[in-house]
C-alpha cells in the first residue's frame, strides 16, 4: 500500500498512509471487489483453465485454489493463453476479447504492472471495435477506467449500462451501484459515497462492507474499520489464501496508521505466510524494517522487489535509504532509474501515475514538479489525500495562503488521518498560527505517536 520513499519534508504519517502503493490498494475498494469476483468464477472458466494446461504439473496449478503469488500468476497466464487463442479464432465476437481483457485485469491487480493494464485496455478496444452499437464490455471498461483514476470515463460506462434493455442481475447491479459510491468517494463526496453504499447493500447485503471499512479508516474510526474488514472475511464461505492475506494486510495497515509497528508487523508476516511471494506484502515488511532502523534489511527487500517488478516506488525507497546513509552516488543512480520508470507510467496512464510520481518529485526536492503533478492529481480525484498533497506542494512553493485554504477544506470534511493533522500543523506554523499548529500536532500524535518524527526512507 503506501508508496514512494525519501520524501523531503514529509511527516512519518504522510509517508506511511499517503504513499502510492497504499493509495493503489487500500483506497481502491474495487480491488477487494475484484478479488471477491475471482473467488466466485464459475465452472465454465475453470474448465477453460484446465483445458489450457499442457501437462500434469500445470493442471495442479489451474485446478484448486493457488496458494502462492507465483502459482496464481501462472494460473492467470494459462487462462490468458487460452483466452487469446479463442479471441484470435473468433475475432468478430466481442465477448472473446473481453475475456482477454478480464484476464489481464486480474493479472494487473496482482502484479501492479501498467503494461498489464495497457494490454487490458487494448483488448477492450478490440472488443468495442467489433461490438454492435449499444453493446460491448462496458462494465469491464468501467472497472479499468476506475482503477486508472479516470472517474469520468468510469461514470460514462455506468451510464451506458443503465440504458441496457435487459438490466444486469442483482449482484451486478449491487456492484455497479457500489462503484458509483467509489466514484463519489474519490471526488470528495463522502455523503454521496455512503448513500450509494447503502443502496448497494439494499440490493445485495455485504457488497459495500470493505468500502465502508476504507471510509471508516480514512475518517479515523479504526476499530469500526477493522470490524468492517472482519465482516468481509466472515462473509467469504471459502476464502482463498490470497483473500485471507489481503485482509491480514489491511489489518496491518490499520495498525501502522496508529503507530503500532510491532502489531502491524505481525499482520504483515501473517499475510506473507498465507500467500507467499506477493511483493505488496513484502514491501510492508520492508517498511517496518526501515521504521525500526534496519536499513540494511529494508534495502535488501526493496532491491529484490525492484528486481522482480521494476516498480519505481521502490527505486525511490532505495534512493531514500542511500540519501540517509550519505551515499550520493547510489542515491543518484536509483533516482535516475525511478525517473525513467515514472515517465513511462505517466505516458501510459497519467491520471493513475500523478499521485505516485509527485512523491518522486518531492523525494528529490523538486517542489515545482510536485506542485504540477499535485494539481493534476487533485483535478482527477479531489478527495482528502489529493488535497493534502496539493496543500503541501502549495506551501513548499511559497503559496501559504492557498495551502491553508486547501488544508482547511479537508479539516472541514470527515477526513481524519495523522497525515492530515501533521500537514495542517506544518501549514499553520508557516502562516504564524502557533496555537492552531500546536492543536494539530496534538491531534496527529493522538492517532500516531510517531506522526511528527522525521521521515524514514520508505516506500510505504
Amino acid at each position: 500500500m503506501s508508496g514512494s520513499g525519501g520524501v523531503v519534508g514529509a511527516s512519518a504519517a504522510e509517508r506511511r498512509s499517503g504513499g502510492p502503493v497504499a493509495r493503489w490498494l487500500l483506497l481502491s475498494a474495487a480491488a477487494v471487489a475484484a478479488l471477491l469476483a475471482v473467488e466466485r468464477i464459475g465452472s465454465d472458466q475453470e474448465r477453460l483453465e484446465v483445458a489450457a494446461a499442457r501437462d500434469t504439473a500445470l493442471r495442479r496449478i489451474v485446478t484448486g485454489i493457488p496458494g502462492t503469488y507465483r502459482h496464481t500468476i501462472a494460473r492467470i497466464d494459462l487462462s490468458l493463453e487460452d483466452a487469446r487463442a479463442r479471441a484470435a479464432a473468433h475475432a468478430d465476437q466481442w465477448l472473446m476479447h473481453e475475456r482477454v481483457a478480464y484476464a489481464y485485469l486480474e493479472r494487473a491487480r496482482l502484479s501492479g504492472s501498467f503494461d498489464d493494464y495497457a494490454a487490458a485496455g487494448a483488448a477492450l478496444d478490440r472488443a468495442f471495435a467489433v461490438a454492435a452499437p449499444g453493446t460491448g464490455p462496458h462494465a469491464t471498461r468501467a472497472a479499468l477506467d476506475f482503477t486508472m483514476h479516470r472517474l469520468d470515463g468510469a461514470e460514462r460506462q455506468l451510464g451506458l449500462i443503465d440504458g441496457y434493455a435487459v438490466p444486469p442481475d442483482r449482484s451486478q447491479r449491487a456492484e455497479l451501484t457500489a462503484m458509483r459510491g467509489d466514484i463519489a468517494f474519490y471526488r470528495g463526496d463522502y455523503a454521496g459515497a455512503l448513500a450509494a453504499y447503502d443502496a448497494a447493500d439494499a440490493i445485495e447485503p455485504g457488497t459495500a462492507d470493505f468500502r465502508r471499512g476504507v471510509y471508516l479508516f480514512r475518517t479515523g474510526r479504526f476499530d469500526l474499520a477493522e470490524a468492517a474488514y472482519d465482516r468481509v472475511e466472515r462473509g467469504e464461505r471459502l476464502p482463498s489464501p490470497q483473500f485471507r492475506s489481503f485482509i491480514a494486510l489491511q489489518r496491518g495497515i490499520l495498525d501502522l496508521e496508529r503507530g503500532r509497528r510491532d502489531e502491524a508487523l505481525v499482520h504483515f508476516r501473517e499475510a506473507d505466510r498465507l500467500f507467499p511471494g506477493h511483493w505488496l506484502v513484502e514491501e510492508h515488511i520492508a517498511e517496518v524494517a526501515a521504521l525500526k532502523g534496519d536499513l540494511d534489511g529494508a534495502a535488501a527487500r526493496y532491491r529484490d522487489i525492484v528486481r522482480r517488478t521494476g516498480h519505481p516506488e521502490f527505486m525511490d525507497a532505495l534512493a531514500g535509504i542511500a540519501r540517509q546513509r550519505g551515499d550520493r552516488a547510489a542515491e543518484a543512480q536509483w533516482t535516475r532509474r525511478a525517473a525513467a520508470a515514472w515517465q513511462r507510467r505517466l505516458a501510459q496512464f497519467p491520471q493513475a501515475a500523478y499521485g505516485h510520481a509527485l512523491d518522486h518529485c518531492r523525494g528529490k526536492g523538486d517542489w515545482r514538479c510536485a506542485l504540477a503533478l499535485a494539481e493534476r492529481n487533485h483535478a482527477a480525484r479531489p478527495y482528502g489525500e489529493a488535497k493534502i498533497a496539493l496543500a503541501r506542494a502549495l506551501l513548499h512553493n511559497r503559496r501559504p495562503g492557498e495551502a491553508r485554504a486547501m488544508i482547511e477544506s479537508v479539516l472541514a470534511s470527515p477526513w481524519r488521518t495523522a497525515d492530515l493533522h501533521a500537514a495542517a500543523a506544518e501549514i499553520y506554523a508557516a502562516t504564524g498560527d502557533a496555537a492552531a499548529a500546536a492543536a494539530q500536532r496534538r491531534l496527529a500524535i493522538r492517532i500516531d505517536p510517531f506522526a511528527l518524527e522525521p521521515p524514514a526512507p520508505l516506500a510505504g
